[in-house]
């Protein structure tokens, strides 16, 4: 057990926790013709997505009671519960960031049975007309919705940060952790750019890192 916290854990969700990308799903299933558009614009990085996710999210009509149904057909990974207890058990600060939705996150996170774990991600709700999406977390040149380098260092309390991550909205911020754990598109990008990193396919492998990593503190 850790006596005093070595480091900040920060995680991704959507193909971390969970292994589809939640967003994505939603979209797809709802929105209005067209939004293809606005991920073809993202994946060429001539817009955000924060852009990007106003844009598809405002092409959708159901209500946000009908989309949270659908999130019931998701469940976070088989490996991810004994993780977030070993991380609650060294008293190992830890929390959720994501360029995703905080309701859709807590949604999933509930009907697994987990409870109190912090979770920082963008705002959806229903609108007039739509689905309206804001972003408490964005931060000024940062063009994703949820700026995770901001949230590290203002959940972290000035430890080093460890982070898990799948994919795009990760790259910044592992440039700045201390270590990362990637998969996807993350460890494709910090092989290429030399950034430390140990590759993992769930969260026992995370699991084993952390505590050799706690061991040569």
């Amino acid at each position: 057990m850790v006596s005093d916290p070595p480091f900040f854990v920060t995680i991704d969700f959507d193909g971390t926790v969970v292994d589809t990308d939640i967003t994505d799903s939603v979209i797809a299933r709802y929105a209005r013709a067209g939004w293809e558009e606005a991920e073809r614009l993202w994946e060429e990085g001539r817009i955000g997505s924060r852009e990007c996710l106003s844009t598809q999210m405002s092409m959708i009509d159901v209500p946000l009671e009908t989309v949270m149904h659908h999130l019931d057909d998701f469940s976070v990974h088989e490996s991810f519960p004994a993780f977030v207890e070993f991380l609650e058990r060294s008293r190992i600060p830890f929390c959720i960031v994501s360029d995703g939705f905080s309701v859709v996150i807590e949604r999933i996170l509930a009907n697994a049975g987990l409870s109190g774990i912090p979770v920082h991600g963008n705002v959806l709700r229903n609108g007039d007309s739509g689905l309206v999406c804001s972003f408490p977390n964005s931060r000024e040149g940062c063009e994703s919705g949820t700026c995770k380098c901001m949230v590290s260092r203002q959940q972290g309390g000035g430890l080093p940060v460890i982070h898990i991550g799948d994919g795009r909205s990760d790259f910044c911020l592992a440039s700045h952790a201390s270590h990362v754990f990637a998969k996807g598109s993350l460890a494709d990008h910090c092989r290429d750019r030399k950034i430390p990193h140990t590759p993992f396919d769930d969260f026992r492998t995370v699991e084993a890192g952390i505590r050799a990593l706690v061991l040569v503190r």
